[in-house]
């Protein structure tokens, strides 16, 4: 019998054919789930990155270590059962590394040309990587009229203008030594080719984000159960990152609980992902997803002061976050 928790993330879920607006629970349940997942990875990454000083490897070695926790914790509560077939195990594990992969790529292409910069790039390459996987493989876009695809295109440009007004206005306001690092200007040769450098990087971090979590996806597997093994794909990712670079992986036990403590954040909003998708299809559900850059963005504005309030960039920013709210609130309605 399944758990209270399993019937929570299963409540109105859509069976062959159907569409989560057949079920009277279905949007509540729907709007829960997407706002859980907004908010924890729009606060996972600002959090990880509040203690200076930590190498990056380690960061990233640390959240896995919270993330498996919580897949383990929500796997045990949820009373699911893990089944090492190819599909339900091995392919989400697979998976997990993926994530490892674009996140190494994600810190590569922020440290050669600045958080904003890197982030403008990989997020809407995130959200058309997403939309193709579901295109491709499970046939979401199927059934669209013409009217339907006219209001999906705009509502997408609606969230990729916002994206570019948020990111842009950080580049403008950070400063050496914020939480949001500046990128040099690049200028001769060896700039071009270091842009070029972290824009290949921004890439592989699209590419890679835009795809880790489809395995999962694809077993058809309660949230809870195909998390587990996407979880622990992230954690052996994160130890081959990090043991082999010789940096120091040992902090101190507060600093240790602020990174674990974010990770486990990101795992909360990597389950709500996983039955979010379920729910709505995997293109508009992780560009839902995306829309904790706006999360991200207000932190970095009201509390790292980047970009300073009531300056420009920061009025940019704040046009940046409505528009790609409305973009994305219009994509979770079309479902």
């Amino acid at each position: 019998m399944r758990s209270k928790l399993n019937r929570v993330w299963a409540a109105g879920s859509p069976g062959p054919g159907e569409s989560a607006r057949a079920t009277p629970t279905g949007r509540p349940v729907t709007l829960v789930l997407s706002l859980v997942t907004v908010l924890s990875w729009g606060v996972w990454i600002p959090l990880a990155q509040v203690v200076p000083g930590v190498p990056q490897r380690s960061r990233t070695l640390y959240a896995t270590v919270g993330n498996v926790v919580l897949a383990t914790v929500a796997l045990v509560v949820g009373g699911g059962q893990v089944s090492f077939g190819w599909k339900e195990f091995w392919l989400p594990l697979a998976g997990g590394v993926v994530w490892t992969g674009g996140n190494y790529s994600a810190f590569r292409a922020s440290e050669t040309i600045g958080l904003a910069r890197a982030a403008g790039s990989w997020t809407p390459l995130n959200i058309m990587v997403a939309f193709a996987w579901g295109a491709l493989l499970f046939g979401e876009l199927d059934s669209f009229s013409a009217a339907r695809f006219a209001l999906l295109g705009g509502a997408l440009a609606l969230v990729l203008v916002g994206v570019l007004l948020i990111v842009r206005s950080q580049d403008r306001g950070s400063e050496p030594g914020t939480a949001v690092p500046a990128a040099p200007a690049p200028s001769g040769t060896v700039a071009a080719a270091r842009y070029r450098t972290g824009l290949l990087w921004a890439a592989a971090a699209g590419v890679l984000w835009g795809t880790y979590f489809v395995p999962a996806q694809w077993a058809k597997v309660p949230a809870e159960v195909g998390n587990f093994p996407l979880a622990i794909g992230i954690l052996l990712g994160g130890l081959a990152l990090a043991l082999p670079a010789r940096e120091p992986v040992r902090l101190s036990l507060r600093v240790s609980a602020v990174q674990v403590g974010a990770g486990a954040l990101f795992g909360i909003g990597n389950l709500t992902l996983l039955a979010l998708v379920a729910r709505v299809g995997t293109g508009v559900g992780f560009t839902i997803a995306q829309l904790s850059l706006l999360v991200n963005a207000s932190i970095g504005i009201w509390v790292f002061k980047v970009p300073k309030p009531g300056s420009r960039a920061a009025r940019a920013a704040l046009a940046g976050i409505v528009a790609a709210g409305v973009g994305g609130g219009i994509i979770g309605a079309m479902r």
